[in-house]
């Protein structure tokens, strides 16, 4: 009698299950195009928004870099671009650094090597955020402004993993800035 309930049940469910087949495939009227998006084509589209901002975010940063090896090694701020590429701490990192280096005659020999990746990005709040991750080698590259001879560094000192935060403003608009930096001073990479 167990025996007989049990194939009863399967028969049951089985008939359920092409009902539902059957009920779900008879309920377009559009043609055989489906009036929602497939999930997977929404998924592709923040994949290719997620990529678009974190490109974006990496000009940033290379701007940022740009800026500072130019002002570094010419002695002025004058031209420098900087309110393009960067705002609040990072841009007051940068001056303090260009104060500090102009003060010690201290100049930049080429830049830096850098290899950045973002590593968090988030493009669904009105404002964007991105964190770029980085590991800045700058062997060779802080020099004696008077000689050109490079300043005597530990070699450990000269490459540091970098953390980087970049944002847009309100709804994704007026392009990324670099808003803040960290550099981990007690580890080399």
């Amino acid at each position: 009698m167990a025996r007989g309930k049990k194939s009863g049940l399967m028969a049951c469910a089985g008939a359920a299950a092409c009902l539902l087949v059957l009920a779900t495939g008879c309920g377009s009227s559009g043609g055989g195009k489906s009036a929602e998006p497939t999930p997977s084509a929404s998924k592709d589209d923040g994949k290719k928004e997620r990529a678009a901002a974190g490109r974006d975010a990496l000009a940033a940063y290379r701007g940022m870099w740009d800026v500072q090896v130019e002002a570094y090694s010419s002695g002025s701020m004058k031209n420098a671009k900087l309110r393009d590429y960067t705002t609040g701490d990072a841009a007051a990192m940068i001056i303090e650094t260009f104060t500090y280096y102009n003060a010690n005659g201290l100049a930049f020999k080429g830049g830096p090597d850098t290899a950045p990746k973002v590593s968090a990005i988030d493009v669904a709040s009105s404002v964007h955020t991105a964190t770029i991750e980085d590991c800045v080698d700058m062997t060779g590259v802080l020099v004696q402004r008077s000689s050109g001879k490079p300043i005597a560094r530990a070699k450990e000192g000269d490459r540091h993993p970098w953390t980087v935060e970049a944002t847009t403003a309100k709804d994704g608009k007026g392009g990324w800035r670099i808003t803040d930096y960290t550099i981990d001073k007690d580890r080399a990479c």
